[in-house]
């Protein structure tokens, strides 16, 4: 395959760095443009991922396994518990684990994403901030990219990776396919364990299931946090946003109110949880989608990095070992969509799950619930940390 063209990626986030990193591996030349500046990324960081075992096995594969366990929390299980602090279940998602693959971590978005960008760097990959792309065009066998400002760069494939409301999207459909979940995210980091148990994915809900939560450690001495609620998109003031958090953790109870307490107003932040449409078509010809911007899930089961991460090692992996471009990226798509899709559908069968508002049917369920869970999960966490087969050698690939 022709090496001389770059490959253009719209998105610095956690797939757009990772599939930029991936394919600098391989020998591609790869330049990446990223709409927000480098100081509004790092600004908007105060959030943590859970990274799973099958996307940290992936990161391995790029050589940032032992850089990635320096930063962050390793996770072995997670835990549920009600108002009350009694505990509706536990897991030790540790024994889902393939063999020889990295465990689970917990992370800082900021931690990971400056790992991934050191790594890019170091490769030689270009990252141009500020830089948003406006649209594109196949030309030859080659693809044109527009950014803001007018100008145009040309390269061998696209790559957009540009998130849930992906302006390669939009081109490529005509539509952006969004979808609203009905909930909300209040969200935040916490200097400190907050009285968490390390290894631990701490999940709360309130006596009449009307909120959610879940807390853990991610590297640092730090504890992020997720807060949730039934919620109209949009409708309130960002300066009562603080206040609504430590509300719902009050309902909550347990270290919920110590975890909100101790994090700095300022840094408490909002989202309306969005996800797409199953969309059966993410490129033509030398352009495809990667990330949020071809499969943006809710954020239940931790899995919206993790396809991004897996999404950016599997395309570079097709690409390396493709007799051209646009059946690289086919194939890319042909590979991914079963594996997301499955995904997608154990991710939605829980974000569609309705609150029990009676207590004696609340019981009842609660009592079913605990006996599906230690049946299913762990086969279901076994799927789901199964980690990606690549095909392709790097020439300096280290697994470390």
């Amino acid at each position: 395959m022709d090496l001389s063209r770059p490959i253009l990626i719209t998105g610095a986030g956690v797939g757009g760095l990772t599939a930029a990193l991936a394919l600098a591996r391989h020998g591609f030349p790869v330049q990446v443009y990223e709409r927000r500046e480098l100081d509004e990324i790092i600004g908007n960081a105060g959030f943590g991922h859970t990274i799973w075992s099958n996307a940290t096995t992936s990161l391995r594969t790029l050589g940032l396994g032992e850089r990635l366990l320096a930063r962050a929390e390793t996770m072995t299980g997670s835990e549920s518990r009600n108002s009350s602090g009694r505990v509706m279940f536990r897991m030790n998602t540790a024994e889902s684990i393939w063999p020889g693959c990295m465990p689970t971590v917990g992370i800082g978005r900021g931690d990971l994403i400056g790992l991934l960008r050191d790594a890019c760097l170091e490769r030689g990959v270009t990252i141009g901030y500020g830089q948003r792309a406006t649209g594109y065009e196949i030309v030859g066998d080659g693809v044109v990219l527009t950014l803001a400002d007018g100008g145009t760069v040309t390269g061998a494939a696209l790559i957009g990776a540009d998130g849930i409301r992906s302006t390669i999207l939009q081109q490529l459909h005509g539509r952006l396919p969004v979808v609203y979940t009905g909930r909300s995210t209040y969200r935040g980091i916490a200097p400190g364990t907050c009285g968490l148990n390390r290894g631990t994915v701490h999940l709360f809900s309130d006596p009449d299931s009307r909120y959610g939560g879940g807390a853990w450690l991610i590297g640092g001495e730090r504890v992020v946090w997720t807060l949730s609620c039934e919620r109209t998109p949009g409708t309130e003031d960002p300066q009562g946003i603080p206040a609504r958090a430590r509300e719902i953790a009050d309902v909550l109870g347990g270290p919920a109110p110590q975890f909100v307490g101790a994090t700095a107003p300022e840094t408490v932040s909002r989202i309306d949880v969005y996800y797409h449409e199953w969309l059966d078509r993410w490129g033509e010809g030398p352009v495809t989608l990667l990330g949020d911007a071809a499969h943006a899930l809710p954020t239940d089961l931790g899995q919206g990095a993790c396809m991004a991460i897996e999404d950016g090692v599997v395309l570079a992996d097709c690409l390396a070992t493709a007799a051209d471009v646009p059946g690289g990226l086919r194939e890319y798509e042909r590979r991914r969509r079963e594996r997301v899709h499955w995904i997608r559908e154990r991710v939605l069968r829980v974000n569609r799950f309705k609150p029990v508002r009676n207590p004696v049917l609340r019981w009842v369920v609660g009592r079913i619930a605990k006996v599906v869970v230690a049946s299913s999960a762990p086969k279901m966490w076994r799927e789901v940390q199964r980690p990606p087969e690549l095909t392709a050698s790097a020439p300096d690939r280290a697994l470390s």
